[in-house]
């Protein structure tokens, strides 16, 4: 027989892997530029591909978690001049990486057959897009001041028992996403498939150019 006290704890740890997957996969839902760039490539490139982004957008978070937590990012967050800097950084990142993603497509089917061959590393690709988007660190502060916030006060097992579930929520998510897309692939009509990747492709140019601008007028103004 289980003694309340560890009924009570087993109840806290199976709250804080609820809470901590289910607000990672929740928070990971809406598409950010690494999350198009991962879709892209796993319409073109297949699973493995697009989910090799996934994981490094995920890398990213992980840091950016690691920073919140040891406090640095205060700095940042006080620093005006500092946040339009990364507005800048990335859009410049997000136009180099999209360019280079571009100019390596010519249609589906071709891509499809050299598939083991991508022209960038995807991982770096999604570390890079991730953690200089500029709305990576406010995610992270939200949630540091809310769910963090909640799970820290409870004790540290608790605490990093909902950091590491809040990780798996977001890399189930990435992979249910990668998957679906890629199987989604062998369904669709080539030309359709290259169209919409190339759309995604541009989408990313026109973000890359507006977090070029922002980061200039919040620079300047």
């Amino acid at each position: 027989m289980f003694s309340v006290f560890t009924i009570s704890i087993l109840k806290a740890i199976f709250k804080a892997i609820f809470i901590g997957f289910s607000t990672g996969f929740l928070a990971s839902i809406p598409l950010g530029p690494s999350g198009l760039e991962s879709v892209s490539r796993s319409l073109t490139k297949g699973f493995r591909a697009g989910f090799k982004v996934s994981l490094g957008a995920v890398s990213a978070d992980i840091v950016y978690i690691i920073i919140i937590n040891l406090g640095l990012l205060t700095i940042f967050s006080r620093n005006p001049k500092s946040r339009s800097l990364f507005w800048i950084i990335s859009g410049i990142v997000l136009l180099i990486s999209t360019k280079i993603s571009l100019s390596s497509k010519k249609s589906a089917l071709e891509l499809n057959k050299y598939a083991v061959k991508p022209a960038s590393n995807g991982f770096l690709t999604g570390f890079f897009i991730t953690f200089l988007n500029p709305t990576t660190p406010s995610l992270w502060i939200a949630l540091s001041g809310t769910v963090f916030n909640v799970w820290r006060h409870e004790g540290k097992m608790f605490f990093m028992i909902s950091i590491f579930s809040m990780i798996i929520g977001s890399i189930s998510w990435f992979c249910a996403l990668n998957f679906l897309v890629s199987r989604g692939l062998k369904k669709l009509n080539p030309n359709f498939a290259d169209k919409t990747t190339k759309f995604l492709d541009y989408f990313l140019l026109a973000l890359g150019i507006i977090f070029i601008l922002l980061g200039l007028y919040k620079f300047i103004f």
